[in-house]
């Protein structure tokens, strides 16, 4: 089985995946691929309606090709990746593929700011920005949280809550992702 996580930033896909990674997951962190396209193709980084197809292309070409490997089915993909839109996941085979979103459409943007400043990290993009930028970038993904959350329900893929308890919440999804 191959699992997607998709999302809002600093929802908790990195660290559900790095939980995962124990279990024997192939991690594909697709940020650095959504950079390099955009990049290259003059995208915005946050023009989701325009990544997102292009994402789920290349999410599905990765799975496709294991089907014609030695290892097929040996090998479990994880991808982890901001820009996917739920309307578009009917572009994969998720015959064998597991795929939830996470967001956190339950908080303040002064609560989640507040805890972005006090989980970063010299390293972690948000560390560079200033509060300014975090601020307007997590209004930005609270309301995206909800256009997905929205989406999910529409299109009968699971959603993850993260505002509140959110290492109880990555805790339960890693044991259900475990227990397929």
């Amino acid at each position: 089985m191959h699992v997607i996580i998709a999302g809002a930033a600093r929802s908790g896909k990195t660290t559900l995946s790095l939980m995962l990674n124990n279990y024997g997951f192939t991690h594909y962190k697709m940020d650095s691929i959504k950079r390099g396209i955009c990049e290259y193709y003059s995208l915005k980084y946050d023009d989701w309606k325009d990544v997102s197809p292009i994402m789920c292309t290349i999410i599905n070409r990765v799975i496709e090709d294991n089907k014609t490997d030695t290892n097929y089915l040996k090998e479990k993909y994880l991808f982890d990746t901001p820009f996917l839109l739920p309307k578009d996941i009917q572009m994969i085979n998720t015959k064998d593929t597991y795929v939830i979103f996470l967001g956190y459409s339950k908080i303040s943007v002064g609560e989640m700011v507040k805890r972005i400043r006090e989980n970063d990290l010299e390293n972690y993009w948000t560390s560079k920005k200033s509060d300014e930028e975090i601020t307007k970038e997590t209004y930005d993904n609270i309301e995206f949280s909800k256009h997905i959350e929205e989406e999910c329900k529409k299109y009968g893929i699971k959603y993850y809550d993260t505002s509140n308890d959110r290492e109880k919440v990555l805790n339960d999804i890693l044991n259900d992702i475990i227990n397929k």
